[in-house]
């Protein structure tokens, strides 16, 4: 085959080249179970509204197999919108629909799943998701994975897609305290969002920042997350996640400084 310029590029080209009605990938991880396919297919054609059908991974390791057990529910919207469980070797697509928003983005290196999640999910809704709790793909975990070896990556990118859609809705500040924290791309393929999915969005950036950065452990974070807390002080109808990480920062953030706040953190630590 000929040279691309990564995995993104390279589903990008055999996205052009596809066919068929269907559209998933598995890397060089990841197998799919006997009997997957044919699931798939049967739930696409029952139901020709469907844009995205997922199933369960068997994540293996050195140690043998488990079974990951989360799976996406379409009547909780905001665990779809703030913190999607995208089983990716076990999640097919409506080659259509892919092809809508744009494809795969060749810009992103480790999100590209979420990238084309969160554009099909703005495009089409969660009515046009349903997923099974049936296993359909293993994925190897092992020290090389991206998964496992590239964790910033994931961070700076998921950033990424969230500050263009932050500044896409208004919401500038929140993109600001995206951008103070990460490395943040340019040039990523749109989400489709406007100034009626400002509060949609506002709360996936807050989910993320709170899921992530609930510790602090550098400058940036701790300017960051502070600024955090001011824009989002007296908002109602959290629930009880956001509450407990937000009075988990707050006690983190009885010092003024950050030089004061190491010092504390230091001090907690030789007494403990």
């Amino acid at each position: 085959s000929e040279k691309d310029q990564g995995q993104s590029h390279a589903l990008g080209k055999g996205l052009e080249r596809a066919t068929g009605q269907i559209f998933g990938w598995l890397n060089s991880d990841d197998a799919l179970l006997p009997g997957a396919l044919q699931q798939v297919g049967e739930a696409f054609a029952a139901d020709p509204q469907l844009v995205v059908f997922g199933g369960r991974v068997v994540h293996r390791n050195a140690e043998g197999d488990k079974v990951f057990e989360r799976l996406n529910d379409p009547s909780d919207p905001d665990a779809l919108f703030n913190d999607p469980v995208i089983n990716q070797p076990a999640t097919f697509f409506r080659l259509d629909a892919v092809r809508a928003v744009g494809g795969v983005d060749p810009a992103l290196r480790y999100v590209m799943d979420l990238s084309l999640w969160w554009r099909l999910l703005f495009r089409f809704g969660p009515e046009r998701m349903r997923f099974e709790p049936v296993e359909l793909a293993v994925f190897r975990l092992h020290e090389a994975s991206k998964t496992v070896s590239e964790y910033q990556g994931f961070l700076d990118e998921t950033a990424s897609l969230l500050h263009h859609m932050a500044m896409d809705t208004g919401l500038a500040e929140h993109a600001q305290v995206l951008a103070s924290m990460h490395a943040l791309r340019s040039g990523l393929l749109p989400v489709p969002v406007t100034d009626r999915h400002r509060e949609r969005v506002r709360g996936m950036v807050v989910h993320f920042l709170l899921k992530w950065y609930g510790t602090i452990h550098s400058r940036s974070a701790f300017h960051g997350m502070r600024r955090l807390l001011h824009l989002e002080q007296g908002r109602a109808g959290r629930s009880a996640w956001e509450q407990e990480r937000i009075a988990a920062l707050e006690d983190q953030f009885r010092t003024s400084s950050w030089l004061l706040f190491r010092l504390r953190r230091k001090w907690q630590h030789l007494r403990s």
